[in-house]
């Protein structure tokens, strides 16, 4: 496998139309500077594909998201800074609703039910993400 080929931070999908991806595409070009990256949001009603980039320091913020994810708490990422942020919010119900905001370009909501071990698998893609991008 291609160390440096494109890893999927975030990757939640219906399996049908609805779909949120948060793809790295490219190394930082400085030390703890930002990986490159693109927000892929589709459903019936929006494609879109926002250029946008992911520090390295966020990461430990990502994990803290989940973690609240995980028990069932809704949460935000990233915090900080002016770019895109995204909101999950749990139901009961087992159906996750997702809000993207970019404050220059897109403010969507989208819901999906995502498979029952989706916290898991989004733990391993944030290792993989450190792995390849030199932060742990």
């Amino acid at each position: 496998m291609d160390e440096r080929a494109p890893v999927d931070l975030i990757h939640l999908s219906d399996g049908e139309d609805v779909s949120l991806v948060l793809r790295a595409v490219e190394p930082p070009g400085v030390l703890l500077g930002p990986i490159r990256a693109e927000c892929l949001i589709s459903a019936d009603f929006v494609k879109a594909h926002l250029d946008t980039h992911i520090w390295p320091d966020l990461l430990d913020e990502w994990e803290e998201a989940l973690a609240r994810l995980g028990a069932g708490e809704g949460a935000g990422w990233a915090q900080g800074g002016r770019g895109l942020r995204l909101y999950f919010h749990p139901s009961d119900s087992g159906r996750l609703s997702l809000s993207v905001h970019d404050p220059d370009r897109l403010t969507v909501a989208l819901g999906l039910e995502p498979p029952p071990q989706w916290i898991e698998e989004h733990e391993i893609r944030l290792r993989r993400m450190r792995e390849v991008y030199g932060e742990s």
